[in-house]
């Protein structure tokens, strides 16, 4: 199983020496008998960072964290791998940078209905979209965590329905201008505020979705957003301090710092209870 492991990396990785990839074998084997996840799920790691164009002097560090990403999301390895690749694809990341999302993934799926892994899923289907719309991958995930007994997809399709409509500027839709006016906001101010502050933006536009009559809040949300991102927005609207305090605790380090390697490690540690441990004695 390790060998055809192996041979996935040795499709994607080019080695100058038989000796290099020797060495990634020796790497990967060494790297499983102090972390709890099998040899041939390392390569596999190893494979998707391969696959996605990291450096090979960078795999080492990028398995590694992705194991760990595996264990404390409670993920394969596959996933993993593949998720950490694609985060760093899509956002233009730095090996530490994705570590620090995957802190703040970590945190909020601790402080949230969401799991983890769900969180990572609706950052993941919204991509690079997210910072074409003024919102950080952090953003992202703080809105992602922010919603309850809503599918990632649909989150997702929500979520990415919501920043569409909230940059369109001047190519809004007349249905769409006339539902910003009852706002009392302009399309294309909108546009050029998502730019500048996109968290600010969007919370001041629930805001005003909040002061609209009951009977009106539904028609103008369809209006701007569509149907599809309706029980997103919905749930935004009502739940305005939940996304605020989301997204102000990924904009601080000295919350999340740490989250996945902590969550890693207590997952990771197979220790038996104090009262099940042998004696000194014994």
């Amino acid at each position: 199983d390790f060998e055809s492991a192996m041979a996935d990396v040795k499709k994607v990785v080019d080695f100058d020496t038989p000796q290099q990839f020797k060495q990634m074998e020796n790497d990967i084997i060494s790297m499983s008998t102090r972390l709890p996840m099998a040899a041939r799920d390392i390569a596999a790691i190893y494979a998707a960072g391969g696959q996605s164009g990291i450096a090979k002097n960078e795999l080492t560090q990028f398995a590694e964290t992705a194991v760990k990403m595996g264990v404390a999301f409670d993920i394969t390895a596959d996933q993993a791998g593949q998720s950490m690749a694609e985060m760093r694809a899509a956002f233009k990341m730095t090996q530490p940078q994705v570590i620090a999302l995957a802190d703040q993934i970590n945190y909020l799926g601790n402080t949230s209905p969401n799991k983890a892994d769900k969180i990572m899923e609706v950052v993941q289907r919204i991509g690079a979209l997210g910072e074409v719309g003024g919102f950080a991958s952090s953003s992202i995930a703080a809105m992602a965590a922010s919603l309850t007994s809503v599918e990632p997809d649909v989150a997702a399709t929500g979520i990415k329905n919501i920043i569409l409509a909230m940059t369109k500027g001047e190519s809004a839709t007349k249905g769409q201008v006339e539902a910003f006016e009852k706002l009392k906001l302009k399309s294309t101010d909108v546009a050029k505020n998502m730019q500048k502050d996109a968290e600010g933006t969007i919370a001041t536009v629930l805001k005003a979705i909040q002061k609209l009559p009951k009977e009106e809040q539904v028609a103008v949300t369809n209006s701007l957003f569509g149907s599809e991102a309706l029980p997103v927005v919905m749930q935004y609207s009502q739940g305005l301090d939940t996304l605020t305090k989301n997204l102000n605790a990924v904009s601080s380090a000295s919350v999340y710092a740490g989250s996945m390697e902590a969550e890693y490690a207590a997952r990771a540690c197979f220790c038996p209870p104090a009262a099940h441990r042998p004696s000194d004695t014994a």
